[in-house]
């Protein structure tokens, strides 16, 4: 089918509008937020309601077309191409909290940011990760390992109910209770080869206040600063991680730490007093070179990361490890800071993990528990050549690290595009694949949902 070939007949189904490629928002409405990634679509459809997102399913699946799902453009898969539409959420952002229940019912396409600011209304808090700005559908559905992990568990252990356009169109409520294969499927996978999440449910939790932030130490004291961090026992009530950054010479980075590198502590404690005498003893053990730890109400969260709002090329891999063996910090350093020239990777953190983190949740398919660390690594595209460097790093990385990964060292949430798709063979084991894969057969027998795991 030729990409302008989308009958006007569709528009008048829809409360929100189609965009073609001849339409000079276009590349607007088919942007990623990671704009490495490019959607070339048949058509976008701009969605409002529920009820535009069933007319989108549906008309698909009268032209055999695919439906592509885009929340808020974090977290590409197969990027939607010619033979399909793709469907975006973000107009779907409305924010529900019950306090007396605490839950917040949330849009398809809402983000963090609005969930936090309303719970904290209540003095409680989702399981929000470290950007707010990232869509709270498609994090929890991967997983979403957050600052509050090791006390609160995992997002998607937080999801009460789902309420989802399948393949066919029809609506359905997914929870433990209902249509539970659906929900176990859902929470786990992504989510977006079994249908449209309209709407979301989470438990939220009593979190007002943490001692939260970041000690940066100078890039050369990467070594002790990694031993130390590997022999830090601050129970579950911490989430802490060990980072190594190249901030680059960017005018969006603050002047006094432009283009220099650093090995960070960087962390949360749900209990600010306790939290407090950790940090104090790092101090008292070297001093740092900047201190941005602090008692923050929770409702800045993204200050603890600082991770960036707008858009840019990036690439993004990360698996469970087992364990921290003695390469890893040299593993991470010499992937930021290794080589001749200054390396795209702009940093290197691993975070721990266990805690409610590990803890078993038959009702989802997420089974990729049993890392006691999660090591990440960011890139930026933005030299020629950038993204064939960074997948020689990565590779030889993992490599290095064979014997330090998880049994399951896959998470989705970490990667994306053919990485992400890797990284779901990793994620689980055959047993769920295969349940998985029975349950994509039952609920989208035609294969609508293409463009996820």
């Amino acid at each position: 089918m030729s990409i302008t070939s989308i009958p006007r007949a569709l528009d008048d189904r829809l409360t929100g509008r189609v965009v073609r490629p001849r339409d000079p928002d276009y590349p607007q409405a088919a942007a990623a937020w990671n704009v490495a990634w490019t959607h070339r679509p048949a058509a976008v459809v701009v969605a409002t309601d529920g009820d535009d997102v069933v007319a989108a399913v549906r008309h698909a699946g009268e032209a055999g077309l695919g439906v592509a799902v885009q929340s808020t453009g974090h977290g590409v898969t197969v990027p939607a191409d010619e033979n399909s539409i793709l469907v975006t959420l973000q107009h779907m952002d409305h924010v529900r909290v019950d306090p007396g229940t605490r839950t917040a019912t949330v849009g398809g396409g809402v983000r963090w940011a609005p969930v936090l600011a309303e719970a904290q209304r209540h003095g409680l808090a989702p399981l929000v990760g470290s950007a707010p700005h990232v869509g709270a559908v498609g994090y929890s559905l991967g997983g979403g390992f957050g600052w509050l992990a090791r006390r609160y568990g995992l997002a998607v252990d937080s999801i009460r109910s789902l309420r989802v356009v399948l393949a066919d169109g029809s609506v359905v409520t997914a929870s433990a209770q209902e249509n539970p294969e659906l929900f176990w499927g859902m929470c786990g996978s992504g989510g977006s080869s079994l249908g449209v999440v309209a709407e979301m449910t989470v438990e939220l939790f009593p979190v007002r206040e943490v001692y939260a932030g970041s000690l940066l130490y100078p890039a050369e004291a990467a070594t002790e600063v990694f031993e130390r961090f590997r022999e830090m026992d601050a129970g579950e009530d911490f989430t802490g991680a060990f980072n190594i950054t190249a901030l680059p010479p960017l005018e969006m980075v603050p002047e006094p730490i432009r283009g220099r590198a650093f090995a960070m502590l960087r962390g949360c404690h749900v209990d600010a007093a306790a939290g407090q005498r950790l940090v104090d003893e790092w101090r008292a053990w070297r001093a740092p070179a900047l201190d941005m730890f602090g008692v923050l109400p929770f409702a800045r969260a993204g200050e603890i990361s600082q991770d960036p709002v707008d858009p840019l090329p990036t690439a993004t891999n990360g698996r469970w490890l087992a364990r921290l063996g003695d390469g890893v910090g040299g593993a991470m350093r010499d992937a930021v800071l290794g080589g001749e020239g200054p390396s795209p990777v702009l940093f290197a953190e691993t975070r721990q993990a266990g805690g409610a983190a590990a803890r078993p949740n038959p009702a989802v398919s997420f089974e990729a528990r049993d890392g006691q660390y999660a090591l990440e690594m960011v890139s930026l595209l933005v030299a020629r050549g950038a993204d064939l460097v960074v997948e020689d790093i990565y590779r030889r990385t993992w490599d290095r690290l064979a014997d330090d990964l998880a049994p399951l060292p896959g998470y989705l949430n970490f990667a994306e595009g053919q990485d992400r798709v890797a990284s779901a063979a990793l994620a689980f084991t055959p047993a769920t694949r295969e349940r998985l894969a029975t349950l994509k057969r039952s609920v989208d027998p035609g294969g609508v949902f293409r463009h996820g795991i």
